[in-house]
C-alpha cells in the first residue's frame, strides 16, 4: 500500500526542503520513493542538483523524481475525455477542440494534480509518494476536492432525479438517449461513467481521511506560528491527518513545543550546502507518527458522540447546521459537510460543545 506524504506551511520553499529530506530519508530505509513537485521554478533543481522532467526519473536506486506540469496534465486528460466521449456518443461534440488550445483555469491544476497522484498511487510502483505541493491553503483545497465534489454530485443528482421535470421527461428519455449514445444502451451508458466518477471520488475521500494512505506534516516558521496553527485546523476540516511538526529554524529560533500540542515537534538543523544527512537523521519515524497522530474525526458510540478535532480555532469561529443525515461545520473560511456515520446516520444533533480543541457533537 502506497503512502502519500504532504507538507503544509506558510512558505513553499521551507516545505520543499522538508520534503526533499523526507524523500532521501525514506529511500535510505530501503523504501521505493517517488518525490513529486508542482513547482515549475528553479528551486527543485537547486535542491536536487539535477534536472527534473514530467517523467519519473531515477536519482538513486529506490528514489525517483518527477515534476507535474498543469498544461501537460491538461493535454493528457483532455485526450482521455475525448476518447470517452467518442466511446459513448455517436457524434462526439469535442472532436474539433484540441488540447493545445486549452487554457488552465483557476483550480484546474489542483484537480489534475490530484488525479495524477491517484494514478501514481494506483500503479503500485512506490511505497511512498512524497509530494512537494503549492502553498498550504492551495494544497488543502486540492486534498478537499474528493469530499467536496462528491457532495455536489450526490446532492444535485438526488435533487434532479426527484424533481417533477425529471419525472415528466422520464418516458421520453430512453428513446432519445438510444439515438444519441453509440452503444444503444441509453441511460445505462450515461450512468456508467457517472458511477465510475463517484467511485473515484469516494475512494479519494477515503484515502485522504486515512493517515495510513495520506499523511500531512506542518512545517513551522517562527514568524508564522498562528498561521501554521490555522492551517492545522483547516486540514482537519478536509479530513487530512497531521502527524507532526517539522521545525527548520530550530538552530536560530526554535518553535515552542506547546504551540502545537499534542503534536510532536521535531527540530531540524539548517541545511548547509548539500549536506542532507543531519536533516534526515532528525526526521521522525513515519510509522510511529501515524500511530500517534490525533485523528480529525473520532466516533464514540458508547457515549453517543462524534468528536471533530479543530485546533487553531476558537468557539466563536465555529458554526454548526444539520440537514437530514449531514452536519455542516463552518470553521474559519472552511466548510465541511459531514455525512453522519453509523450509528448516527438518521439522528438529530442534541448538543454541541467546543472543548480542548475539539467540537463534540452529542446525539
Amino acid at each position: 500500500m502506497t503512502r502519500i506524504l504532504t507538507f503544509l506551511g506558510s512558505f513553499p520553499g521551507d516545505c520543499a526542503v522538508a520534503s526533499v529530506a523526507m524523500a532521501r530519508h525514506l529511500a535510505e530505509q530501503g523504501r521505493r520513493v517517488l518525490w513529486v513537485t508542482q513547482n515549475n521554478g528553479p528551486l527543485p533543481e537547486a535542491l536536487w542538483q539535477q534536472a527534473i522532467s514530467g517523467e519519473a526519473t531515477a536519482l538513486t536506486p529506490g528514489l525517483e523524481l518527477m515534476r507535474l506540469s498543469g498544461t501537460a496534465l491538461l493535454s493528457q486528460n483532455w485526450d482521455i475525455v475525448k476518447s470517452l466521449e467518442a466511446q459513448y456518443l455517436r457524434d462526439p461534440l469535442l472532436k474539433q477542440v484540441y488540447s493545445q488550445e486549452l487554457v488552465l483555469l483557476p483550480g484546474m491544476d489542483q484537480a489534475l494534480t490530484l488525479n495524477a497522484l491517484r494514478e501514481l498511487d494506483a500503479s503500485g510502483a512506490y511505497d511512498d509518494i512524497v509530494f512537494d505541493g503549492p502553498d498550504g491553503h492551495t494544497a488543502l483545497r486540492m486534498w478537499g476536492l474528493p469530499d467536496g465534489l462528491d457532495w455536489y454530485v450526490r446532492r444535485f443528482q438526488a435533487i434532479i432525479q426527484a424533481s417533477a421535470l425529471a419525472q415528466t421527461l422520464a418516458p421520453f428519455w430512453q428513446p432519445i438517449a438510444g439515438a444519441i449514445f453509440a452503444s444503444g444502451r441509453g441511460q445505462d451508458s450515461w450512468s456508467e461513467p457517472m458511477e465510475q466518477s463517484r467511485g473515484f471520488l469516494a475512494a479519494g475521500r477515503a484515502a485522504v481521511q486515512n493517515p495510513e494512505r495520506v499523511l500531512g506534516f506542518l512545517v513551522a516558521h517562527p514568524q508564522e506560528i498562528a498561521a501554521t496553527r490555522y492551517l492545522w485546523g483547516c486540514s482537519q476540516q478536509v479530513g487530512l491527518t497531521i502527524g507532526a511538526v517539522l521545525d527548520l529554524f530550530a538552530d536560530s529560533n526554535p518553535t515552542p513545543a506547546d504551540d502545537f500540542a499534542p503534536l510532536q515537534t521535531y527540530p531540524l538543523p539548517s541545511l548547509k550546502a548539500d549536506h542532507w544527512a543531519p536533516l534526515m537523521a532528525a526526521l521522525p519515524d513515519v510509522d510511529q507518527v501515524i500511530q500517534n497522530a490525533p485523528r480529525s474525526l473520532t466516533i464514540d458510540a458508547a457515549n453517543n458522540q462524534v468528536r471533530l478535532f479543530l485546533p487553531g480555532f476558537d468557539k466563536s469561529q465555529i458554526g454548526l447546521t444539520q440537514s437530514g443525515p449531514e452536519v455542516t461545520i463552518d470553521a474559519g473560511n472552511q466548510r465541511r459537510n459531514l455525512y453522519l456515520p453509523e450509528p448516527f446516520k438518521n439522528r438529530t444533533v442534541q448538543g454541541a460543545k467546543f472543548q480542548e480543541n475539539a467540537l463534540i457533537l452529542s446525539f
